[in-house]
């Protein structure tokens, strides 16, 4: 049989609930520009996390970082290579 390499992109999208305490003077306004600022800077869930500190946002309790359960997966060929057999 011949032989062939693929390179397949997987996609994995999760959807947390994270449970944060901000502060008492902090109006929706306001929060949402710190929002809107940190998803623009963010890697993942802990760095949007860390991207909200120095506005006074906490999350004291932690979160839920399982990857066991995507709320959505997709798999797509991108590319495919023959491979040569000697």
């Amino acid at each position: 049989m011949k032989k062939v390499l693929l390179t397949v992109m997987e996609t994995l999208k999760y959807e947390r609930e994270i449970e944060v305490e901000i502060p008492d003077e902090m109006t929706d306004e306001q929060l949402y520009k710190v929002l809107n600022k940190a998803e623009q800077h963010f890697g993942g869930v802990d760095e949007f996390i860390h991207a909200l500190k120095p506005h006074g946002i906490t999350n004291p309790d932690g979160f839920d970082q399982s990857t066991d359960s995507p709320e959505y997966i997709e798999a797509e060929c991108t590319d495919y290579d023959r491979v040569d057999e000697n």
